[in-house]
């Protein structure tokens, strides 16, 4: 039976009725980002994405905390889109990758808060990681033995310090504690074991602020600006890595963050 022309108009306005509205069927779907690498990094950059969402609103941002090996492979894969590196990069990565530097830190030399050493030469650090010198009384501090700690071997950052120390191809192992922890346990353990002597990624003011003793090196001590300038011995790069074409948003997550972390670093 043809459907008379009140029904027909009934229908029509039940169907335009269970429409979703229009700003509904006009959202922009979802982005995700994936971003991962250097634990050093990822604070700042969970910190960043809190913010960045807020300003766009249809992003998804996961950040993964590993390490810079971790970021090379897993954005050389597709896991990631953009990748936090805190290592140079080999000419065959760089070749790889879309790289941005985002200026450079420093791994910082500490010690127990009562050394009276302040000062050690990239010489006297190497013997006393080779088991060469063992009293700070050699290197003048107090009558005491050395406690040298490093970090795992998987650690970028004990791979940048050996590199620094050693030199490219250092094949041995240091004669030191190994310690797997994070930058507030590094500071505890420094604090608390008279002789010690370790490293991490810290500000000066964070170290000074728990009484651990930040050291000069071959009379160089870890200011910004010498970090900036690479005249402290241990500095490091700061890089984003992505595919050539990373997509808009992985490109402006990177350039905002960039621009963030020189802002955090002070201009480092």
């Amino acid at each position: 039976m043809p459907m008379s022309q009140a029904g027909l108009t009934y229908t029509l306005l039940l169907a335009f009725l269970l429409l979703p509205p229009v700003s509904l069927r006009a959202q922009t779907p979802a982005q995700r980002l994936i971003v991962g690498g250097a634990l050093s990094l990822a604070p700042l950059a969970e910190k960043f994405s809190a913010e960045f969402r807020k300003n766009h609103p249809q992003a998804e941002v996961e950040i993964r905390r590993g390490n810079s090996n971790y970021a090379v492979g897993a954005a050389h894969n597709g896991e990631i889109q953009v990748g936090l590196v805190t290592r140079n990069l080999t000419g065959a990565e760089a070749a790889d990758f879309r790289v941005e530097s985002m200026g450079r830190d420093a791994i910082i030399m500490l010690s127990y808060s009562w050394n009276t050493a302040t000062d050690l030469t990239l010489d006297q650090l190497r013997k006393i990681y080779l088991g060469k010198i063992v009293n700070w009384r050699e290197v003048g501090g107090e009558d005491k033995g050395i406690v040298p700690l490093t970090r795992e071997a998987s650690a970028a950052i004990h791979g940048t310090f050996v590199e620094k120390l050693f030199g490219k191809g250092f094949d041995g192992r240091e004669k030191a504690f190994v310690l797997r922890a994070s930058k507030e346990k590094i500071l505890r353990t420094i604090k608390r074991v008279r002789g010690s002597l370790g490293y991490g990624i810290v500000r000066v003011e964070e170290a000074e602020a728990e009484g651990v003793r930040v050291l000069a090196i071959d009379g160089k001590a870890p200011t910004a600006e010498n970090i900036r300038q690479g005249i402290y011995p241990f500095t490091r790069p700061l890089l984003l890595i992505a595919k050539k074409n990373p997509g808009p948003l992985a490109e402006q997550w990177m350039r905002e963050f960039g621009k963030f972390v020189s802002e955090s670093e002070g201009g480092r």
